[in-house]
């Protein structure tokens, strides 16, 4: 009796131990990665086990499909692999895998939404990202249920879509992607808008003011001041007489040039025709612009011109300013 138990004690030491190799070997075969780079790899949604050890035996990023299988079963995490994309370094063990695909680590890919960007370039942009098509970009700014739960007055959401670097992955949606610029750009707002209580404009007007502002300014330095300018000619009920007003009106029919002729356009866009703002954003502002539209510098200016540097010349009464226009503009 005694030795028959002794013999079952030496027989489940070299179960114990053969299994502790065997494990041991699944849970550190690997290809030799050598100097590889990083793949990119997609898991479809419905993707078995099976097919999914088949994918990473294709890209090489595992020696062997089988023991893949098994050790994921060993693991019990057959089931538990997210479908996705994913970006797996070349050098990465077998468990590193499982555990990327378990935790649905995705690879995160980037798109960046320039201030000053308008409606038809960021939707140009989303476009070529992959992200919205440009059918299911329209219909989205333009979507009455959209604009109704965001409060946006005016036909689409121009100005409204948050200007910046945004990370997306293959599963994100064209609706997932602008719904997170919308909630962005409210989140910024709220936060500058906090210490302005004395400004005398809702959201959708300093929008406005400040997408001007974002066209005008050659540097965020002078976007204070330039809002001191819009601020008080419309104070004194005076046009604003902005250029940007004026090519967003023209639409696809400027070509680079603004004539005089342009600046008769009939769209209410034309500040040059229409006193007070016009009805909404002309581009999409960035912090700085939104910050000078609610916090305006202390000033008298009334007009202001390009000095061709990126800087512009200020002025209190149109004398000044139509010296500095024969000076800066006239010459050149």
């Amino acid at each position: 009796m005694r030795r028959n138990l002794i013999t079952l004690i030496i027989f489940a030491s070299l179960a114990a131990s053969l299994t502790t190799l065997v494990v041991f070997d699944l849970y550190n075969f690997a290809h030799r990665a050598g100097s590889q780079p990083a793949k990119l790899i997609v898991i479809e949604p419905g993707s078995s086990l099976k097919k999914i050890a088949s994918t990473l035996q294709k890209h090489k990023l595992i020696s062997s499909s089988q023991r893949f299988i098994i050790l994921n079963r060993i693991r019990q995490s057959s089931t538990q692999l997210k479908a996705g994309e994913y970006r797996i370094q070349a050098a990465a063990s077998p468990l590193q895998i499982i555990e990327t695909l378990k935790q649905g680590r995705v690879y995160q890919r980037q798109v960046s939404i320039p201030e000053g960007f308008t409606l038809n370039q960021i939707g140009a942009r989303l476009q070529a990202a992959g992200i919205c098509p440009k059918n299911k970009f329209k219909q989205f700014i333009s979507s009455p249920t959209i604009l109704k739960r965001w409060q946006t007055p005016g036909p689409n959401l121009e100005g409204y879509l948050f200007p910046s670097t945004y990370s997306y992955s293959r599963q994100t949606s064209c609706q997932q992607i602008l719904e997170l610029m919308l909630k962005t750009g409210q989140k910024q707002f709220q936060q500058l808008a906090v210490n302005s209580s004395d400004n005398p404009l809702n959201q959708h007007q300093t929008l406005t003011l400040a997408s001007l502002i974002q066209k005008e300014a050659g540097n965020n330095d002078e976007m204070p001041i330039i809002s001191s300018v819009f601020h008080n000619r419309l104070q004194r009920k005076m046009r604003l007489a902005s250029d940007p007003t004026t090519i967003y009106a023209l639409g696809e029919k400027f070509d680079g040039n603004l004539r005089r002729r342009d600046l008769r356009h009939p769209s209410p866009y034309n500040t040059y025709r229409h006193r007070g703002l016009p009805p909404g954003p002309i581009c999409s502002p960035g912090n700085a612009a939104i910050k000078a539209a609610l916090n305006p510098a202390a000033t008298d200016y009334l007009y202001f011109v390009s000095r061709n540097n990126g800087q512009h010349q200020f002025s209190r009464t149109l004398k000044e300013h139509n010296q500095a226009v024969r000076k800066y503009q006239l010459k050149r």
